[in-house]
């Protein structure tokens, strides 16, 4: 794939990840925030560089973090470091749970348990639209639950909650997750990183764009192509390489090799399916239908699991096999292994985010 092809589709659209880590702390950014209406100006943009040191798109950091946050090189060149995989699922599934609920079950514990006071999750408006916020609730949590498959800035409110909060769990794809770890491996007193105190990365293949309902992306496809109305969409689903959208039992869908224009381009860059820089990793592939895998890799996402299992809100077993996670991490490597040269070079630059906001988004 060249560059014209993955640029061809997003005339409207830009391709940084949209992980939101370097919204919370430019300054241009939070000066507006401040000053509804006022359109700052370039002198805000400061010489921290911290969105550039901590954009995830560069991808070169995996086996440094590794080192420093599980103490070892990684155990599976596919899927990272872990040291076990569980099928697991919820002992009371939550309203609108995905697959097995196992990511909204253990936030309700750490929650209860007071271990973390907020989660920084993703949930979704009326209309699909994802947007970031902080549940101090059991209630606020199960707002996040099921899978919505269109990108936010999950971290454009990591400033917010860091200065809110000391004991933070996030949620989040593998880029958010990669963004947040380099964020943390800087140590720096200025941006407390480590008062996410857990981090729970879920499997993606690729995020679609939202988009507008009369153009590209997600509402579009939903909207005109599939005549659904986002409104009432009750679900959404990948099944056996297939898009479903579901309306109470009603269900149309695409194979995912014909909505790929859909995809974020980053996403044909990114070869990290299984979030290999969280504690815990869960998805869907790997496990019945009723159940969810979870790769444990720290010693505290195995703390956290035990005793989410041992307070009754987990069931787990063994998992039979991962080799379909395998193949689909193996996908994901080939599909960027398949760019140009000048697609992957163009793809895989941070971002300076003073630079976006002067409308050239790429350094």
């Amino acid at each position: 794939m060249d560059l014209d092809d993955l640029r061809a589709p997003f005339k409207d659209a830009d391709v940084c990840s949209n992980c939101g880590a370097c919204m919370s702390f430019c300054q241009w950014d939070i000066y507006e925030k401040a000053h509804a209406g006022q359109r700052g100006d370039p002198s805000l943009c400061r010489s921290c560089m911290v969105c550039f040191r901590i954009c995830p798109r560069p991808q070169t950091r995996y086996a440094q973090n590794e080192e420093a946050i599980f103490g070892a090189a990684r155990s599976s060149e596919l899927l990272g470091y872990y040291t076990e995989a569980v099928a697991a699922k919820a002992t009371e599934r939550a309203p609108g749970a995905q697959d097995g609920g196992a990511t909204t079950a253990p936030l309700k514990f750490l929650l209860r348990e007071d271990i973390v006071e907020a989660a920084l999750l993703t949930r979704r408006d009326s209309a699909w639209r994802p947007q970031p916020f902080l549940a101090t609730t059991e209630t606020e949590i199960e707002e996040a639950a099921g899978s919505k498959y269109t990108t936010a800035p999950a971290l454009s409110i990591l400033g917010t909650a860091l200065e809110r909060f000391r004991r933070i769990v996030f949620v989040g794809v593998p880029c958010q997750i990669a963004a947040l770890r380099n964020l943390q491996q800087r140590h720096d007193p200025a941006y407390p990183a480590d008062r996410v105190v857990l981090t729970i990365g879920l499997f993606c293949a690729e995020s679609f764009t939202y988009g507008r309902s009369e153009s590209y992306g997600m509402a579009n496809f939903v909207e005109n192509e599939l005549g659904m109305s986002l409104a009432q969409v009750t679900r959404f689903d990948i099944k056996k390489n297939n898009l479903m959208v579901f309306i109470g039992d009603r269900v149309k869908g695409r194979p995912l090799a014909e909505i790929k224009h859909l995809a974020w381009p980053i996403c044909h860059a990114c070869p990290d399916f299984t979030a290999e820089l969280a504690d815990l990793s869960i998805g869907a592939v790997g496990s019945a239908a009723d159940q969810s895998t979870i790769l444990v890799r720290s010693a505290l996402g195995q703390e956290m699991v035990d005793r989410a299992v041992a307070a009754g809100f987990l069931e787990v077993a063994s998992v039979k096999s991962l080799g379909i996670v395998e193949r689909i991490a193996q996908t994901k490597r080939n599909r960027r292994a398949e760019l140009s040269h000048e697609a992957t070079q163009f793809l895989t630059k941070r971002s300076i985010r003073g630079n976006y906001k002067k409308g050239n988004p790429v350094e």
